[in-house]
């Protein structure tokens, strides 16, 4: 028995050891580019007048005066739609998950942080974010409670449709301006590109490049 017992266990290593090894391996290549990338953000922004400045440089030695100022003109654009619409969505998704805590509290929903967390974190994703959210928070709480669950779609209904017509445009306001056919566009292009990522940068990317293509239409 123990003869046969090691060489299952050899036979397991053999089969299942290179891919434990290569899953370990990515998730520390994962961390390692995160603390890196942090690490130069923090350098860039340190530094951001002067590599402005350079940047401004070389464009108007480059280009003509009517490029240098569309180009600028594009820079702050992108800068307000990507900052604005960040900041805006966390802070919106930050809302709705204290909700939904509080709303799963007072009905005493099983595992209330857990299905908040999901809910708050995939508000992040426009549109598509709610529906990812609420389909796992369902099956954890129907395996507890099915009446419950029920419920549980009921409540994250209406707390979407609260922030589709109140939260969300009092927080998001203007900030992208793109309209409901490029928002679905942009999520599912970027998304297949960038994956969870691409999904919520896809919208203010795809405002970004909309104005680019406004201007040289215009120009």
């Amino acid at each position: 028995k123990i003869q046969e017992l090691i060489t299952n266990s050899t036979n397991l290593l053999k089969d299942y050891g290179p891919k434990v090894f290569e899953y370990f391996k990515g998730i520390t290549n994962g961390f390692v580019n995160t603390i890196i990338g942090l690490i130069f953000s923090v350098y860039f922004l340190a530094s951001k007048e002067k590599l402005t400045a350079q940047i401004k440089k070389v464009l108007r030695s480059l280009t003509s005066e009517r490029l240098y100022n569309s180009t600028l003109e594009l820079a702050n654009f992108t800068d307000k739609t990507f900052g604005g619409y960040i900041t805006g969505k966390l802070l919106d998704s930050l809302i709705i998950g204290i909700i939904m805590f509080i709303v799963c509290a007072i009905c005493k929903m099983p595992y209330t942080p857990l299905v908040s967390v999901l809910v708050g974190v995939t508000n992040i994703i426009p549109i598509v974010g709610p529906f990812i959210g609420a389909i796992p928070g369902t099956f954890i709480i129907f395996i507890v409670d099915p009446v419950k669950a029920f419920w549980f779609i009921v409540i994250n209904v209406v707390v979407q449709q609260l922030d589709g017509n109140v939260i969300g445009p009092k927080i998001l306001g203007e900030t992208v301006g793109v309209d409901s056919l490029m928002i679905v566009v942009a999520i599912t292009v970027s998304g297949r590109l960038w994956g969870l990522v691409g999904m919520f940068i896809g919208v203010p990317l795809f405002a970004v490049l909309r104005q680019a293509v406004k201007e040289l239409v215009e120009s």
